[in-house]
């Protein structure tokens, strides 16, 4: 199997794929038809030079991703939103004013978004080991700890949002993203009957990553004691040597 560079995720009823320069989003629409959006990529990085250095790139690349997501999720939804009955084409600088709104929205959600992860993710589980320090001595048990409450609220989350039928629906074109680019990657002509026929897991899907690197993390953890503050960090001798040993 060849790799390609071609990536994606789900939309609204429909699917985003990129490659290099150019991505284009597929949405099924009420009346059934597809409606097929192409445009060219654009990274918020003007300088490309900064793309190419190793630590800092994935930086960046981190967030075109979500802002390329929010903004094909965004223009997906726009064909479900409740249509005015007496809605009038808008001018040249409502347009602008309107297009100038959506930027002002979409970076703000953004934003918010990373906010709401890291909070969820990786702030509340630290706080919630924290609870256990005074009852436990050992780093590694509360490593652990750690780890079971982070997969403890990544796997309710996934359970809770699967309970609607907007994100049931999204996790099925996720799917059919994966099944997709499985079908390019096996060197097949990309239509239904090849589409249906490849798998629907990808090695390179981005929730995985997710999962996998979060498991990681936690080994290494286990492996070199956990960094618990400022204050910690300047009194615990034994953990700022195996930081430095990290470094």
């Amino acid at each position: 199997m060849k790799s390609s560079n071609i990536g994606g995720q789900a939309v609204l009823e429909g699917i985003m794929m990129k490659n290099k320069d150019r991505y284009a989003v597929a949405v099924r629409k009420h009346d059934q038809e597809i409606e097929v959006d192409v445009q060219e990529y654009k990274s918020i990085v003007p300088w490309k030079a900064v793309s190419k250095i190793p630590f800092i790139r994935g930086i960046f690349s981190f967030v075109d991703s979500l802002v390329l997501g929010m903004k094909t999720l965004m223009y997906s939804a726009s064909f479900f939103e409740d249509e005015e009955v007496d809605a009038k084409e808008l001018t040249e600088e409502e347009a602008e004013k309107e297009e100038k709104k959506e930027r002002i929205l979409m970076n703000l959600t953004v934003a918010f978004s990373v906010v709401l992860a890291i909070g969820i993710f990786m702030v509340l589980p630290y706080f919630l080991s924290n609870l256990v320090r005074s009852y436990v001595a050992s780093h590694w048990v509360l490593t652990i700890v750690e780890g079971v409450i982070r997969v403890g609220i990544f796997l309710a989350y996934i359970a809770l949002i699967s309970r609607m039928k907007d994100i049931q629906r999204t996790f099925m074109y996720h799917g059919a993203e994966h099944k997709c680019i499985n079908c390019i990657e096996h060197g097949l002509e990309l239509n239904v009957e090849n589409v249906r026929k490849s798998s629907r897991q990808h090695k390179r899907c981005g929730t995985s990553f997710y999962f996998c690197d979060d498991r990681q993390h936690h080994i290494q953890l286990f492996h070199y004691g956990r960094i618990t503050g400022f204050a910690r960090a300047a009194s615990d001798r034994d953990a700022a040597a195996d930081r430095r040993r990290i470094l």
